[in-house]
């Protein structure tokens, strides 16, 4: 494990300093891989790692496709769909997803995200009333409609310690059957934003990235663009008819 003059052996997450996604991007895919532990909590084998390039360290949440398992609803290398969040969020510029990269580590090939210092008493339920927050958590439910995200529990929204609404475990997502899940429904039945509508219009206008393209199967890119397609139509948040469109936990 490496330290530094700030590490705390009991408290293994390290704060830092804003980071330009151009410069996690780097770090993130060309750094050496510590890993640290694995994090509590996760289905999947997930872990905290260190990552050090050129004498700056900062930290990585890891998830190797060695340690997934199986799924009867998606198939394998869903670590992939962290990096497809990543780079839709990026096409849109809409922030919120951390940088991720898809890359060999210590276990083998895998996602690696920025990990976000942050405050784990806080969640989307927690964060949901403050105002400062409403046009942010509302941009997440159009963005969780359009990568159809089966799994938005209110522990997978987070309050930056950079004051930033970031949204984690982004796996479940880009099924090409409609099967959105999320405890985000409080702006249901209310009008998109425009400038929201615009950016979703320029996507479909400019079609995927080429990245994002590569990272999923021309099936699952169709039904993105017919959903990006059909948000900007509607240009409103959707109801849960049902009732049932949640995950469980809730948190």
């Amino acid at each position: 494990m490496k330290t530094d003059e700030s590490s705390n052996t009991s408290n293994p997450f390290r704060d830092r300093e804003p980071l330009e996604d151009s410069l996690a991007v780097k770090c993130l895919t060309e750094g050496e891989i510590d890993v640290l532990g694995r994090m509590p909590w996760s289905s999947n084998a997930t872990f905290l790692v260190d990552i050090s390039l050129d004498e700056k360290i900062i930290q990585g949440v890891y998830k190797p496709l060695s340690g997934e398992r199986p799924l009867h609803d998606f198939p394998p290398e869903i670590y992939k769909r962290e990096v497809a969040a990543w780079e839709l969020a990026k096409q849109l510029n809409w922030g919120m997803i951390p940088p991720t990269v898809s890359r060999l580590g210590p276990l083998g090939e895998g996602s690696l995200q920025l990990y976000v210092p942050c405050d784990y008493e806080q969640h989307y339920f927690t964060l949901r009333d403050k105002v400062s927050y409403s046009k942010t958590l509302k941009k997440l439910a159009v963005f969780d409609i359009v990568s159809n995200n089966t799994d938005r529990k209110a522990g997978h929204v987070l309050e930056g310690k950079d004051g930033n609404i970031w949204a984690i475990d982004n796996a479940l997502s880009f099924h090409h059957q409609f099967k959105i899940r999320t405890v985000i429904w409080d702006w249901a039945g209310e009008f998109i934003d425009s400038q929201l509508t615009e950016d979703l219009q320029g996507f479909i206008s400019s079609g995927p990235s080429e990245s994002l393209v590569s990272l999923l199967t021309p099936m699952e890119i169709d039904a993105l663009v017919t959903r990006a397609q059909a948000v900007c139509s509607a240009g409103s948040l959707p109801y849960d008819s049902t009732g049932s469109r949640v995950p469980w936990p809730l948190l």
